[in-house]
């Protein structure tokens, strides 16, 4: 019989991500629901100090692959690993952070175990008189929310970052780190990753930026984005947008809000040609204080609007970036 919350953790500097974290509270949670016990998977090398995070952060038990050819993420020996340990611990629930690579490793385990997923959720709960869970979705871009239950095992969720609430840490908890072997051998290494190259950015970081000034397909076309880029650099605000302009390469693809990017909660969101779908509307509606710009009166944006301003973007955001300018050069 399956038993337990099984999530899948990524490293960053010797460290657990903050997905990471996230999901070991959702997963907490669901384990709670069952009475159950919270597995953490981690790999690479030098883990002592993640697997003491994981327990910290409410993991019963770690486990352990040390092996330098996992220190970075690659597509099959990851794969390989989650699949024997799926075998040998038979979770109930597997939990896969929504990031660039667990959505990699979701659908590859998915589909070598020929067993459902459901991707991006931004709830899961558990049906104590079904012995089951119920997994929430965006669907239709946003316009819709769909709850799924998968009828194969484990049952497997990738989750969005953002989307749960940091547990706190307990450096008093206590819990076992199982020593796992690493089932990896030369022959899977097929992608040898040379480097890394960090990306240099002037802007803030949008997901911890106090100010962001977000761009919609108002704007009308790329060369654009320039005007929300001079209201920012002005504001000291990053600059975002919404999914639009990132699937359409306005932004960059990482860089935007919504309920499949990143949720954020600054003191200020300036949302400018931006009509408001859902999508967009989960990931900022924790702003402290919302200013939307746009030409339709009945804009879906202005029923979260604290501040409302109809008109032409063209018009009014240049007036306010030189306006700013004016009052900073007294």
């Amino acid at each position: 019989m399956e038993k337990d919350i099984l999530v899948v953790c990524a490293l960053e500097e010797g460290s657990l991500t903050n997905p990471s974290i996230e999901a070991i509270g959702k997963g907490r949670e669901l384990a709670n629901d069952l009475k159950e016990n919270v597995l953490a998977l981690i790999c690479g090398k030098d883990l002592n100090k993640a697997a003491k995070e994981a327990i910290g952060y409410g993991a019963d038990k770690v486990i352990k692959v040390e092996d330098p050819r996992l220190s970075n993420y690659t597509t099959l020996p990851y794969t390989k690993v989650l699949d024997k340990v799926i075998d040998e611990f038979k979770p109930f629930g597997v939990l896969i952070p929504a990031t660039q690579n667990g959505r990699d490793l979701g659908g590859r385990i998915s589909a070598r175990r020929s067993i459902g997923l459901v991707a991006d959720c931004i709830e899961v709960k558990v049906l104590k008189e079904e012995r089951d869970l119920t997994w929430t979705r965006p669907t239709f871009d946003g316009q819709l929310f769909s709850d799924i239950r998968i009828t194969s095992s484990p049952k497997i969720g990738t989750i969005g970052p953002s989307t749960f609430k940091m547990p706190e840490f307990d450096p008093d908890r206590k819990g076992e780190i199982i020593e796992y072997s690493s089932p990896v051998t030369n022959e899977d290494i097929m992608i040898e990753i040379l480097g890394f190259i960090k990306k240099h950015n002037s802007d803030p970081e949008v997901s911890s930026a106090s100010i962001i000034v977000a761009g919609g397909l108002g704007l009308k076309e790329p060369k654009n984005i320039k005007i929300i880029k001079d209201l920012a650099e002005v504001m000291g605000a990053a600059v975002s947008g919404s999914k639009p302009l990132a699937d359409q390469l306005w932004i960059p693809q990482d860089s935007f809000v919504g309920m499949s990017g990143l949720k954020v909660s600054p003191r200020l969101y300036i949302a400018i040609g931006i009509s408001g779908a859902a999508q967009h509307i989960q990931g900022m509606r924790d702003s402290g204080m919302i200013v939307a710009i746009n030409n339709d009166p009945n804009a879906a944006i202005f029923k979260e609007a604290h501040y409302c301003i109809v008109g032409d973007l063209f018009e009014i955001v240049p007036q306010l970036t030189e306006k700013i300018k004016e009052l900073k050069a007294q």
